[in-house]
């Protein structure tokens, strides 16, 4: 049992009578016999398919009037003058003696295919598949995507996927998941768990009624009539079946109706997150993706899940040592939120940090930083516009909970590093991107909305820069970039599959 596993039994014990010998330190014979209890094989109301049905790709990224290829005649001037801000400064200088030692995975937005350079910016090798949206490279050398299925109903959500495939370097297909449906789909991110399953983020299409049944304010609904609440699901791909399953449906507080069973004190429940903190668009009006989750990374040490809502300008952590119906509870509410804690009542402008950001993740061990946080922080007009990457300490006890801090709100307040870019260094993303530390302590930040890579030292040198143009006329995008060692077993392997074709 893990610490995380003994403070929810704790926490449920107090309510009963078993309370003193189920706080006490578990007995080796009380450990093997939950391990030899029969569980039941928790089943979901979600299925999954392993046909991606494959025939047309999703709608175009923001601003484009086709699917691929496509031109920047028809984007409009805001968004086309917002993808170009600091792309037209040169190139820096490669300073060859501080670069991070690897080969670099080029994630072309909407475009195939995937590619890898070295650090004298060379290509070396690619990988094409099915309309991928991301691809990352697995320890065992294959390659893991998300790919693009056609939908109805979330064809206005940026993002959306569907698909979750395995790939081997050769092109051959491991497994595929299809989490595509009128109800929900997968968007955004995805991460494959050392059991062999897979962490991914889906939206769930909710009527309006039921959302005013969970307090929101009838005024703020969308028109189309629902709302999609973000969700987490782990799929066995062995098996096409969801073990475990988070929905933020389940972890909501308001203060707007009191007729509702989740009516309460924003401020007294950090644990849940207020219905009616409303992003509203620039018309005033109210879009079905409301928080509009675009990341997530799992911590196997802690069991812990941290996401990214892009609207909300927050990020969380959930426990992942819960049951799914554990899940669907008070174990499944926050055990930390932080970047606007205005959200929860507990601060206002001056205290926010975070402002629409992407690539949430813990620092791996073995890196510079190992077990703070990093986030790209893009930036929002015009209140900030301009990107930079944070990286801080949280406030967390040896059983993986977490402190508020003296003002009430979680902390940190000060950070443990920030990339802001110097003067005439200046950029902004205003949406995907994402940062990456190497191995030497440097920095890759990922300059998504214009593809443009620049690796940072610890102090702010720029020592090495990379911009990907695939020849089409528009602005070029980069959903995420990753450098790997260049003894990674998927780093060779496509290397060597690469080699083999042009022999051909």
């Amino acid at each position: 049992m893990t610490k995380n596993s003994f403070r929810v039994a704790c926490i449920f014990a107090l309510a009963t009578t078993a309370a003193l010998t189920a706080c006490s330190p578990p007995t080796q014979k009380s450990q093997e016999q939950a391990e030899t209890a029969t569980v039941p094989r928790y089943l979901s109301a979600k299925l999954v398919s392993t046909d991606c049905g494959i025939d047309a790709p999703a709608d175009p990224p923001p601003g484009y009037s086709k699917r691929l290829g496509a031109t920047a005649d028809k984007m409009p001037a805001s968004i086309a003058q917002r993808q170009a801000v600091g792309a037209d400064r040169p190139i820096a200088v490669t300073v060859a003696e501080k670069v991070a030692p690897g080969i670099t995975l080029i994630n072309p937005s909407s475009r195939k295919p995937f590619y890898l350079v070295n650090n004298d910016k060379e290509v070396i090798g690619e990988f094409a598949g099915d309309y991928f949206s991301f691809m990352q490279l697995l320890p065992n050398g294959n390659i893991l995507g998300s790919s693009k299925m056609y939908s109805d109903t979330f064809r206005g959500g940026g993002g959306h996927t569907g698909c979750i495939e395995e790939y081997r370097a050769d092109g051959s297909l491991v497994w595929r998941l299809a989490l595509a449906t009128d109800d929900y789909i997968h968007h955004h991110d995805v991460q494959k768990l050392a059991n062999g399953n897979v962490l991914a983020v889906i939206w769930e299409r909710v009527s309006t009624d039921k959302a005013i049944a969970l307090g929101r304010n009838p005024e703020h609904v969308a028109e189309n009539g629902e709302l999609w609440f973000d969700g987490i699901v782990e799929v066995n791909p062995m098996t096409a079946e969801i073990v475990w399953e988070w929905s933020i449906q389940h972890h909501l507080i308001q203060d707007f109706d009191p007729s509702q069973s989740n009516y309460g004190v924003v401020a007294d429940n950090p644990g849940r997150l207020d219905i009616n903190a409303i992003k509203f668009n620039p018309d005033g009006s109210v879009g079905a993706d409301w928080t509009h989750v675009n990341t997530l990374n799992y911590n196997e040490e802690l069991d812990q899940i941290i996401f990214s809502s892009y609207y909300m300008s927050e990020v969380f952590v959930i426990d992942h040592n819960t049951t799914p119906h554990e899940a669907q509870g008070p174990a499944g509410d926050f055990l930390y939120r932080w970047g606007n804690p205005a959200n929860y009542g507990r601060g206002d402008e001056e205290s926010r940090k975070l402002f629409a950001q992407h690539d949430v993740h813990w620092l791996p061990q073995g890196l510079p930083g190992a077990g703070n946080i990093m986030i790209f922080n893009n930036g929002i007009e015009p209140e900030r516009p301009y990107s930079t990457v944070v990286e801080f300490t949280p406030d967390m006890n040896a059983d993986g909970s977490y402190n508020l801090g003296a003002d009430g709100a979680y902390g940190p307040t000060e950070l443990a590093w920030e990339y802001a870019p110097r003067e005439g260094e200046e950029f902004f993303s205003w949406f995907i991107s994402g940062a990456q530390r190497l191995s030497n302590g440097n920095t890759l930040v990922d300059h998504g909305a214009k593809a443009r890579l620049r690796e940072v030292t610890p102090e702010g040198d720029i020592v090495w820069e990379y911009a990907y143009d695939d020849g089409a006329d528009g602005p070029h995008m980069l959903f995420r970039a990753y450098r790997y060692p260049e003894d990674h077993p998927a780093v060779l392997a496509i290397i060597s599959k690469s080699a083999e074709s042009v022999e051909r």
